[in-house]
Formats: C-alpha cells, structure tokens, sequence
C-alpha cells in the first residue's frame, strides 16, 4: 500500500508581538495571505494601498455664490477617489476636473447628485490633483465626512515603499498581540493604508505549517 502525504497549505504565525512581520513563502504556498481584513502584501505582487482623507484633503472654499470647490491630491498611480459628503447633495450639480502635467480632463460637468457619494474613476494618466465643485444653491453649504484614494503597486517595483518590502519571495501581514493563520490564497485581494508604510518597523517570523 502506498500512503499519500498530503501537506496542509496553512500556516501559523507564532509570534506574540504585534507589527509588521515577514515571512518566507514556502514553496507549496507561493500565494499565502492572512484572512481578510489584515493589513498585508507580497513583495512581488499586486496590491492596493489606501491613502485616507487626512492625506488627500487639501483645500475648501466657497468660489462664488452658492458654489463650493474641494481640492484633494492625487498620489502617483491613483485609480480611484471616493468622496463622502455629510449630507445628501439633494440634485445638486457636481463638476469634477483632473489636473496634472499632460492637462486638465472633465469627469463630470454640471451632474445633479442626488445622494452624499461618489466614486470617481481616476482616468486622466499621471493626475495629481481634483477638483470638485458642488453648485449647492439654497441647498445649504456641503461639508465632507470622508474621503479616500486607492492605487496599486507592486511592492519590490515601486520607488515609495520602504526597501524592508522589497525583499524576494516574502509575505509581510500587520498583525495585533497572539498567533495568526496564514493559508495558500491565491483570491485573497492584498490591502494596506499607506499610513503602514510610514518608518515601518519589520522583523522575520517562523512558521509552523499546521497539521491536516
């Protein structure tokens, strides 16, 4: 009789203390990931890093009667802005501009909005900035809740990550106090908030693969 051994594609992260750690990716589980929800990315792999309002936020001013702009940056590689107002705009019109060195490109011109969001595509090729004008007239002034940017990169190709992310064939998961289970994922979408990457401190971890 021949016994097939059949090798379990998960793996537990030991260490007890929080923060960033790396991991070498076994040969079996080139794509293991954290559940979602963790902060986490492969140093040769796609992932989408979040820039929150408190970095993209420049600017509000009301440009004549009855109109609001708000300016927010763009990073290199945004494909994404999502804005929250913190009220419905109630079928006001929106103007939306992108501007960078190639231009100036209209995503919407004089739209009625009628709930509190939009989630705009980032189109125009290297944008560094967006401007949104809200023609809010006897509506009440518009005031922002929440916004946020998303790009992809690829960590070991792209020249803003810390170069603790470049290192070959690794996975680094930000992860609280206690063990944590890493699993051969290969749909485990790979996120982080590009606050994480700031002065980051990173330190290898062993895994122990877990028992079938």
């Amino acid at each position: 009789m021949i016994l097939a051994i059949v090798l379990s594609q998960c793996f537990v992260l030991e260490d007890p203390t929080p923060g960033w750690k790396q991991v070498t990716l076994p040969v079996d589980a080139p794509q293991l990931a954290a559940p979602d929800g963790y902060e986490q990315l492969r140093s040769a792999d796609p992932v989408t890093v979040t820039h929150d309002m408190e970095a993209i936020f420049r600017n509000t001013w009301k440009s004549s009667p009855g109109k609001h702009e708000f300016e927010f940056a763009l990073p290199p590689g945004a494909r994404s802005l999502t804005v929250q107002f913190s009220q419905p705009l109630y079928g006001a019109k929106v103007d939306v501009v992108l501007e960078g060195h190639r231009g100036r490109m209209a995503v919407l011109n004089e739209k009625r909005i009628e709930g509190d969001r939009l989630d705009l595509a980032v189109a125009l090729p290297e944008a560094s900035k967006a401007m949104i004008s809200v023609h809010s007239h006897l509506r009440g002034a518009p005031t922002l809740s929440f916004a946020e940017v998303q790009r992809v990169i690829v960590p070991n190709q792209s020249p803003d990550v810390p170069a603790q992310f470049a290192l070959g064939r690794s996975l680094f998961v930000l992860k609280g106090s206690g063990p944590l289970t890493l699993c051969q994922h290969a749909g485990q979408p790979l996120r982080i908030n590009a606050r994480s990457l700031l002065n980051p401190s990173v330190t290898s971890a062993v895994l122990t693969r877990q028992k079938s």
